[in-house]
């Protein structure tokens, strides 16, 4: 009877709890089973969870969720989902005034007009305090006050424009990026296949009004054409339509408007040929319009996402698991369960996972994370210690001072993202310079078409048309990518990966260069670049004894041994941190550190000979031996780059982190300025914002992790060779191979700019001469399009000019 009863009580839905009712069949997958829900809005809002990766969301609740309020035309209904702390908690943070930064992935976002579009909108929105949208990661950006804007409204606000919210992850970009260009290589196929098709009819059209054709196989091939062309116009030009109208609902022309102005009106005009007989068919045009338009946009997204280097999570360079003392034993357990105040225990060559005071044992951590110093820094019981850095010596037991969220390396990716909102961006420029063009033309066109009404109606459309037609911006819109693509594509095949191509522009109008020191202008490695003996024995000997010490250590020191051949070994070694290596060799007693260390055990050791490198001392229990001097080697193109610069009337200067004499020793020998050394990342990103504000155009070098917020506030960067991955993902320029990719560049960009002047006067030139020649009925449609291709071929033909690439000097 029990099971009987058991079987009649109704299912509960997944999501809310309800009674499943009779006969309904509604399921969603979540951890891989399939749920029940009991009505159409808990099975969207159930998908809209789980599609969005956050099944945890319901493991994690202790209770059902509330039955969502299907209301007529509230596009906010189907987000309030993320209203739920737990929920929004995966993709934004509240701070301390209880602001929340969310990150949302956009779904759409096609170019530099579309984050026009979404920031200008969101910054009209009450409670929206800051909105930026990045174009290569299709990513916004958002500060809001959720009191005034919840985020289920944010998420209304933007699907209200046309675009596909959903919350940022990598895994989610990656499926979209995927899905966007699968969609993208259907819409230029359909495009493609339908001129081939096309083309194939006009060709006989045009060969039958040169040579006679029987007016039945003349409307046959019209319609055979006006069927392809139809499914071409709607299915794969209907993304200018889209755009076009998306941005005239919120009062903004963008060049799609003309565009789709040209392609619908032709086709318009053609369809109305076919079906009365009457006048003369475009869909040739149309179609082929149609399809280098979109063979531009498609390869330059997969340009763009071809070369874009992953956006770097600083927290992703932590350590997943971490050895935490629980109950008096020493147990692992993930990362993000560590609270402040838990006692840690980092081993030898592991990265500190949390900000933390050293509470037990010496050491020394590499902080060139932060200060670019390959040196690194000793660490005793009430030192800090800093997530990110990387323990190189003797085991550390530590108390964690700070969540992440408020960890110096937390501090470090917020300034990346402080430099990188604060870049001027040439597109929107652009879009400017293109409104008001299109809003000439589009004045013009209908002047033209109320004149000819009262000239000659029945021309009216077709004159209209040819002035449409032959001022559609193709020319000027093409004018400055068509250059940046060709001279990014030259620079690419010479060694330099172009990650912002309206970097360029800027590159170009460059004031002051200015250079990172350790890894950029030099190697980034200690070498061993002089031996200084002190007592009768041969260098190789001493080589020897020296190389048996340091094969014990992981001191960054020991690497500048690797090459010796160790021909000696010793009975025992002892490292003591912070100070240097003890050894017993034969019965006699070494010490190889520093100048302190080994004059307790031999007092007559001299001082160090007097130059810039850093030295380390050798002796044994009878006498001192040698000093060793180590050097970071200057990258051997860089005293040419930078005498180019100079040559070409560019201020060189040095900003670095390493607070040795060796950077400004450096500064002098290359013949530059010091702009600043040891300098925090702040510091840097402070004082190049010192520098542009005083009107200088600066362009910066560096590699590590120190140096991406000022590469990114730069107005053109550069990441070298083996730079880390959150300073390539903040640079516009990669140096695959050597230094001397920067003067390439700058060169390039130089030339870039030149051609881009020469497109921009050929392209308003060419419009000036062609609208009154086709406002004055001069101009059939045909010939229109003729010369709107010829115009948009010259300025490509032009911009090819710069794939010549240029080799090393």
């Amino acid at each position: 009877m029990a099971d009987q009863l058991a079987r009649a009580e109704p299912t509960p839905c997944y999501h809310c709890g309800e009674p499943v009712p009779d006969g309904v069949s509604l399921v969603v997958e979540i951890d891989g089973e399939p749920r029940p829900m009991c009505c159409p809005g808990c099975r969207a809002v159930a998908g809209l969870i789980s599609g969005s990766g956050l099944d945890a969301f319901y493991r994690r609740r202790t209770a059902y969720s509330e039955r969502p309020v299907e209301e007529d035309g509230d596009f906010a209904a189907h987000y309030r989902v993320y209203d739920d702390p737990e929920v929004a908690a995966g993709f934004s943070t509240t701070d301390d005034n209880g602001q929340v930064s969310a990150r949302l992935l956009l779904g759409g976002i096609t170019c530099a007009a579309c984050t026009w579009l979404i920031e200008q909108s969101l910054s009209r929105v009450p409670g929206v305090l800051d909105a930026s949208v990045h174009l290569q990661q299709s990513r916004l950006d958002v500060r809001l006050d959720p009191t005034v804007l919840p985020l289920s409204e944010l998420f209304a606000r933007v699907e209200s424009l046309g675009y596909r919210p959903q919350p940022f992850r990598a895994s989610t970009q990656r499926e979209q990026s995927a899905t966007e260009y699968r969609a993208d290589l259907r819409r230029l196929g359909v495009a493609g296949f339908g001129m081939m098709q096309v083309g194939m009819f006009a060709v006989a059209l045009h060969a039958g009004d040169l040579q006679g054709i029987e007016e039945q196989y003349r409307g046959l091939l019209r319609g055979f054409s006006l069927l392809v062309s139809s499914f071409v116009v709607y299915y794969a030009a209907g993304t200018f339509f889209r755009t076009a109208w998306r941005h005239l609902r919120q009062g903004a022309l963008v060049m799609d408007l003309p565009v789709a102005l040209a392609i619908g009106l032709a086709w318009l005009a053609s369809a109305w040929a076919t079906v009365s007989g009457t006048g003369q068919v475009y869909f040739d045009s149309v179609v082929m319009f149609t399809f280098f338009l979109l063979l531009g946009r498609f390869l330059e997204a997969r340009v763009r996402q071809r070369y874009a280097v992953t956006w770097f999570d600083a927290e992703a360079a932590l350590p997943d698991a971490v050895t935490v003392r629980r109950d008096g034993q020493w147990q692992t357990q993930p990362r993000r369960q560590l609270q402040p105040g838990d006692r840690i225990l980092v081993k030898p060559g592991q990265t500190v996972p949390a900000d933390a005071r050293v509470l037990g044992g010496a050491g020394a951590v590499r902080e060139d994370t932060f200060n670019g110093e390959h040196l690194p820094r000793h660490v005793r019981s009430g030192d800090a210690v800093y997530a990110g850095t990387v323990n190189v010596e003797s085991a550390l037991e530590a108390e964690v001072l700070v969540d992440f969220a408020h960890s110096r390396l937390a501090a470090l990716q917020h300034s990346v993202e402080m430099g990188r909102s604060g870049k001027p961006r040439l597109a929107r420029l652009a879009d400017r310079i293109a409104a008001w063009f299109v809003a000439g033309v589009l004045l013009v066109t209908s002047a033209t078409a109320l004149a000819w009404l009262q000239i000659d109606p029945a021309q009216a459309l077709w004159v209209s048309l040819s002035v449409l037609v032959i001022s559609c911006p193709c020319a000027l819109a093409l004018a400055t990518p068509a250059a940046l693509t060709a001279a990014a594509g030259a620079l690419r095949g010479s060694g330099v990966i172009v990650r912002g191509e309206n970097a360029l522009e800027a590159l170009s109008r460059c004031t002051h260069l200015v250079f990172d020191k350790t890894g950029t202008l030099t190697a980034g490695q200690l070498s061993l670049d002089r031996v200084h003996p002190l007592a009768d024995i041969a260098e190789n000997e001493l080589l020897a004894i020296a190389a048996a010490l340091q094969q014990w250590s992981n001191h960054p020191i020991s690497r500048a041994f690797a090459g010796v051949e160790r021909t000696l070994d010793c009975d025992s070694v002892d490292q003591v941190v912070g100070a240097g290596l003890d050894g017993v060799r034969g019965g006699q007693h070494y010490r190889m550190g520093s100048a302190a260390f080994c004059r307790d055990l031999c007092p007559a050791l001299p001082q160090p000979p007097d130059d810039a490198l850093y030295w380390v001392a050798l002796c044994s229990d009878e006498r001192p031996l040698a000093w060793f001097g180590f050097g970071d080697h200057t990258r051997a193109e860089a005293p040419a780059v930078v005498a180019a610069a100079e040559r070409a009337g560019i201020h060189t200067g040095l900003l670095s982190g390493d607070s040795s004499p060796r950077g400004p020793q450096l500064a002098t020998e290359l013949g530059m300025a010091v702009i600043g050394t040891g300098l925090q990342p702040r510091e840097k990103l402070e004082k190049v914002r010192e520098m542009q504000a005083g009107g200088a155009v600066v362009a910066m070098v560096g590699d590590g992790l120190n140096d991406a917020p000022v590469l990114g506030a730069a107005d053109a960067s550069f990441a070298v060779a083996g730079a880390t991955d959150l300073a390539r993902a903040q640079a516009d320029f990669v140096l695959a191979a050597d230094l001397g990719g920067v003067t390439r560049t700058w060169r390039k960009a130089r030339a870039c700019r030149r051609i881009i002047l020469q497109n921009f006067a050929w392209a308003l030139g060419y419009n000036l001469c062609a609208i009154p020649l086709a406002a004055a009925g001069l101009v059939p449609p045909w010939a229109a399009a003729i010369g709107m291709s010829l115009s948009s071929l010259l300025v490509v033909t032009n911009s090819l000019r710069l794939n010549r690439r240029e080799t090393a000097h």
